[in-house]
C-alpha cells in the first residue's frame, strides 16, 4: 500500500496540468462508468463537528473508495482518501486529502471557466481569501489570462494579504475590494469561494449579463450563497444534480421548481457536448459545484500515477490483512470448534 502524505503529493503535483488530467476523467468517457450515492453526514450531539463519508465506484479509473472528511469546531479539518483496486479488492494507496480536496474543485471549477465563460472574459472577482479561494483563482487562470482580478473579503487585512500574495505568485494585477457588489459588478467571471453562512451573497442585480458565476461556497443544506433570483436569471450547469439538489442553494431551487434535469445541465454533459453550455454571449451563467467522490477519485488517480512515476510516497506492508472466501480456508478461524 502507498501512503501519500500532503507534502509528498504537492510535490508530485508541481509541474503536472491537473485541469487537463482531471476534464479527461470528468467527461465519463465510458457510459455507466460511475456509481455515485448520496454522501453521509453525522454531526456531532454537542455541535463540535462532523463527519463526512463520501463513496463512489469509478469503473474507468480502475478503482474504488472513499473520502472521509471531519470537522472539530476548535481545531479544524482533516481529510483523507482510500484507493481500493476493482481487479483484486486490494487497498492501493492512502493519501491525505487537503489539497485534492482543494484542488479537486478549483480545478472542476477551472473547467467549467473553460467552457461556460463569455468569449474576451477579461475581469476576474474572487469572494473569499481562504485557502479554497487561492486554489480557485490558481486554476482559472491556468486556462484564461485576466487583466484584471479582484477580491473581495469583508475583513480588509485579509484581502489585502490576498492580493498582495496571489499578484507575486500569479505576475497578475489584484485589486482588493471592500464592497462586495461594487467587486462583482464588472466581472466577466465571479468566483465565489468563502465560509457560506445561511444567507446569500450573490443577487440577479449584481452580476451583469454574459457574466458567469462559479459558486462552491454553499455544500451543506443550511448554506447559502446564491440569491434565487440569480439562480432563475442564469443558464444553470451543476457538478452533480442530485448533489446539488442536497445543499442549502440546491434545496430552495427544488422547493422552486427550478432543478428539472430540462432546466439544470450536469457538468459531464457539455463536456461532451458544448451546445449544451452557453447559449448566447449575453447569457448569466451559474456553475453549482458542491465537490464530490468522483472528483476526488479522479484527481486521487492521477496523483498516485504522477507519485509512482517520480518515487514518492512511503510503501506499507499489506493492510489491512486479507481474509480469505472462506471456501479457500485452510486454517481454523480462532471461534472454530476445535
Amino acid at each position: 500500500m502507498l501512503l501519500l502524505r500532503d507534502d509528498a503529493i504537492r510535490a508530485a503535483m508541481e509541474s503536472t496540468d491537473v485541469v487537463e488530467g482531471l476534464q479527461q476523467k470528468l467527461a465519463r468517457p465510458v457510459e455507466g462508468a460511475l456509481e455515485l450515492p448520496a454522501r453521509l453526514t453525522i454531526d456531532e450531539r454537542h455541535g463540535r463537528g462532523f463527519l463526512r463519508l463520501m463513496p463512489v465506484i469509478a469503473y474507468d479509473t480502475g478503482y474504488m473508495g472513499f473520502k472521509a472528511m471531519n470537522f472539530h469546531a476548535e481545531h479544524g479539518v482533516r481529510y483523507f482518501i482510500t484507493m481500493i483496486s476493482l481487479e483484486d479488492g486490494a487497498l492501493v494507496a492512502l493519501l491525505d486529502a487537503d489539497w485534492i480536496t482543494a484542488y479537486r474543485t478549483a480545478a472542476t471549477a477551472a473547467i467549467a471557466v473553460r467552457h461556460l465563460a463569455p468569449v474576451g472574459a477579461d475581469q476576474v472577482t474572487v469572494i473569499g481569501s481562504g485557502t479554497q479561494a487561492r486554489a480557485l483563482l490558481e486554476a482559472t487562470v491556468s486556462v484564461m489570462t485576466p487583466s484584471r482580478v479582484v477580491v473581495y473579503s469583508p475583513t480588509e487585512a485579509n484581502r489585502e494579504r490576498f492580493a498582495q500574495e496571489m499578484a507575486e505568485r500569479l505576475n497578475l494585477p489584484v485589486e482588493p475590494a471592500g464592497d462586495v457588489e461594487r467587486a462583482v459588478s464588472k466581472a466577466d467571471v465571479v468566483l465565489s469561494a468563502f465560509r457560506a453562512g445561511s444567507s446569500p451573497v450573490l443577487f440577479v442585480d449584481a452580476i451583469r449579463p454574459g457574466a458567469l458565476v462559479c459558486g462552491i461556497s454553499g455544500v451543506r443544506p443550511d448554506h447559502r450563497e446564491i440569491d434565487m433570483s440569480l439562480w432563475r436569471a442564469s443558464r444553470v450547469v451543476v457538478d452533480d444534480l442530485e448533489h446539488v439538489r442536497d445543499c442549502g442553494d440546491g434545496r430552495e431551487a427544488t422547493q422552486l421548481g427550478l432543478t428539472d434535469p430540462d432546466d439544470v445541465t450536469e457538468l459531464w454533459q457539455v463536456l461532451r457536448d458544448p451546445s449544451l453550455g452557453r447559449q448566447s454571449e449575453g447569457d448569466r451563467m451559474l456553475f453549482k459545484s458542491v465537490g464530490t467522490a468522483e472528483q476526488d477519485i479522479a484527481l486521487a488517480a492521477l496523483v498516485i500515477d504522477r507519485a509512482q512515476q517520480l518515487g514518492l510516497g512511503e510503501q506499507l506492508e499489506e493492510f489491512p490483512a486479507l481474509r480469505p472466501i472462506q471456501s479457500r480456508q485452510t486454517a481454523p478461524l480462532p471461534f472454530s470448534a476445535p
